[in-house]
This record gives C-alpha cells, sequence and structure tokens, in this order.
C-alpha cells in the first residue's frame, strides 16, 4: 500500500498493475514507457538535456508565476506550466540555480 503523498518507482518489464482506491476521491499520475536512450538532467522540478534548457525552464517557471519582471522572451498566452487551478496552495519560485553546471548524474 502507499500513502498519500508518496511516489513510487516499478522496473520495467511489468505487464499489468492493478490500482484499487478507497470511497474518498483520488487523483493519481502515472508515467510509463521504454526508458530514454539518451542522459537527462534533473534539477529541482525540472527534467532537460541540458545545463542551458534548465537554466531556460526555470527562468520561464520564474516569469509565469510573477517571481521576475519582464517577460525573459516569452508568450505569456501559451505557458509551458499551463494555469494553475484555484483554491490550490501558492506557487512556489524555484531555488537560486548553484553555481556550477549541471550535469546528468551517473
Amino acid at each position: 500500500m502507499l500513502a498519500q503523498d508518496h511516489l513510487a518507482y516499478l522496473p520495467v518489464g511489468r505487464s499489468s498493475l492493478t490500482l484499487v482506491a478507497g470511497a474518498d476521491p483520488v487523483r493519481l499520475l502515472l508515467v510509463g514507457g521504454e526508458p530514454l536512450g539518451e542522459q537527462n538532467l534533473m534539477w529541482w522540478n525540472f527534467v532537460g538535456r541540458s545545463h542551458e534548457e534548465i537554466v531556460s525552464y526555470r527562468t520561464q517557471w520564474q516569469t509565469e508565476i510573477g517571481a521576475v519582471d519582464g517577460d525573459a522572451g516569452f508568450d505569456r498566452d501559451e505557458l509551458r506550466f499551463g494555469a494553475f487551478p484555484d483554491g490550490e496552495p501558492a506557487l512556489i519560485p524555484a531555488p537560486p540555480l548553484p553555481t556550477v553546471r549541471l550535469r546528468p548524474r551517473n
């Protein structure tokens, strides 16, 4: 059984998955597929193929949530991260990037 607000990892090779929920409403995100054939970087809530992509994603996130002034060259009508539902907790600004270049983990 998986506790509320927890993440589970299921290794490659499963052909089925059974999910059982109680009477209360449930929100679930299921991501699956073949492993990517390239190295990726992960930092905070962003996944990218390069340091530059992560920097760009962070800049766009900060811009979309109003944590920086200016438009940083992004089209406000086409939000990368989508609209945030009303009534949810406030959006969290991304922390400052580290002072070193981001690298894939081995």
